[in-house]
């Protein structure tokens, strides 16, 4: 563990759920959208990450079974129960071998330490022609700016992460969310699929 992973600090992510609850500003709704609209209907989906369940209420709205994984007990207390919920810190995903069709994990990787890691063990957790979706600031809020996250990605770099792995798809946009009343946020994303 990295002394100064502010996101390992016993609590964190606990305290930060504990007071933005289910009506979270980290709604997405470019990169959440996208992220239905590609995976349909009726998958068995696993969301790294998924704090509340802002993505995953949504994912359970097209017929798809969810399992949520994320760092905070305190998150994972507030899925619904039709989302089954696994507290873990990521690289360690504890579910069976070919366990899902999709993997999701947005606003994920930036805050661990071991991202390679967890893509190669998400795709083991994927079924054979499964698919994993990634998403992640497009070269901006690195460290110097944001405390919780660990680097910088370029799309050149997500698709140097992935590509070991099978076929990627890049896309590039700017997701525009509200964070309090009368303050909108532009930020640059980079979505990836991993088709394996």
């Amino acid at each position: 563990m990295t002394a100064n992973n502010i996101n390992l600090e016993p609590g964190y992510w606990d305290g930060i759920w504990q007071q933005e609850r289910d009506v979270t500003w980290r709604q997405y709704p470019g990169c959440f959208g996208r992220i239905c609209w590609a995976i349909g209907h009726f998958n068995e989906v696993l969301e790294l990450g998924c704090g509340t369940g802002v993505l995953a209420r949504r994912l359970l709205g097209f017929g798809n079974a969810v399992t949520g994984l994320d760092i905070s007990a305190t998150a994972i207390a507030q899925l619904p129960p039709e989302i089954t919920g696994i507290v873990a810190t990521l690289p360690d995903i504890p579910l069976p071998d070919h366990s899902f069709d999709v993997i999701v994990a947005t606003e994920t990787l930036e805050h661990i330490e071991d991202d390679r890691g967890c893509i190669e063990r998400a795709v083991q957790v994927l079924r054979p022609g499964g698919r994993l979706y990634v998403a992640v600031p497009n070269d901006c809020l690195g460290p110097e700016e944001e405390p919780e996250h660990l680097r910088k990605y370029t799309p050149e770099a997500i698709e140097a992460l992935l590509s070991p792995y099978g076929q990627v798809f890049i896309e590039t946009f700017v997701d525009e969310f509200v964070v309090t009343p009368g303050q909108i946020v532009a930020q640059p994303t980079i979505l990836a699929a991993l088709y394996t």
